[in-house]
């Protein structure tokens, strides 16, 4: 059991403690839910949700680096913070080689951690792509922008989808013209072929990611014509 030096409370949204940031405190979750986060490439990705009576923020007591992610509680919650004092002489009696293997393997955790986001930034570099398409009839046209009209992109008909996520230098001729529209793509979603139907192909959904004006001008104008014709 351990001994405890007070509590704190959060409201939903508030920060407990920010990745990068500096400190030793170690926490148990009394009441309520915490979000164990890290930025990946300017992406959030959740590492943990926590509940009552889960323990967190111990790698940094135990090797005093910064903060390896950010804490955020989900709802109301209680902390109880585990008294310093308590940790040091309960840590200090461990046997000397013993508290050494615990060091080596948080060092080695936040390596990983580190690693991770290092291979998330080369496979995006590796699957990032020039993808050009070309329609021939408006119809076409309509049919796989209309599914995306929402998130500003189109739909791509394949069996070889890229992953989601991934960024591609995306290029496409609007039909019965010489447009030519270019702009980066952003998979947000993918269908295999296993989880496919007659009405729904199997394909990629690509969202369109800062398209010049020009080009957007140009879009919306096409649009608008067959729109109108």
């Amino acid at each position: 059991m351990f001994l405890t030096s007070g509590k704190e409370t959060y409201k939903a949204g508030e920060i407990v403690f920010k990745e990068g940031s500096h400190g030793a405190a170690v926490y148990v979750l009394s009441s309520g839910k915490v979000e164990i986060s890290k930025m990946i490439q300017g992406r959030k990705f959740v590492v943990e949700i926590l509940g009552p009576g889960d323990i967190f923020g111990e790698m940094s007591y135990i090797d005093h680096a910064p903060r390896s992610a950010t804490a955020i509680a989900l709802e109301n919650t209680v902390l109880e913070l585990v008294d310093k004092d308590f940790l040091d002489r309960e840590f200090n009696q461990i046997a000397s080689d013993f508290r050494q293997i615990i060091c080596n393997l948080v060092r080695r955790l936040r390596k990983t951690t580190q690693n991770l986001g290092y291979s998330s930034k080369r496979k995006e570099e590796r699957a990032r792509a020039r993808i050009r398409i070309s329609f021939k009839t408006a119809s076409d046209f309509f049919r796989a922008y209309i599914g995306n009209l929402s998130g500003g992109g189109l739909f791509i008909k394949t069996t070889k989808s890229l992953q989601v996520g991934t960024l591609s230098d995306l290029e496409f001729t609007l039909p019965d013209s010489n447009q030519v529209i270019r702009t980066t793509g952003k998979v947000a979603w993918a269908r295999s072929k296993d989880m496919s139907t007659e009405k729904m192909p199997p394909g990629m959904g690509i969202q369109f990611i800062d398209m010049n004006p020009e080009d957007k001008r140009l879009l919306q104008n096409y649009i608008a014509s067959v729109n109108s014709s």
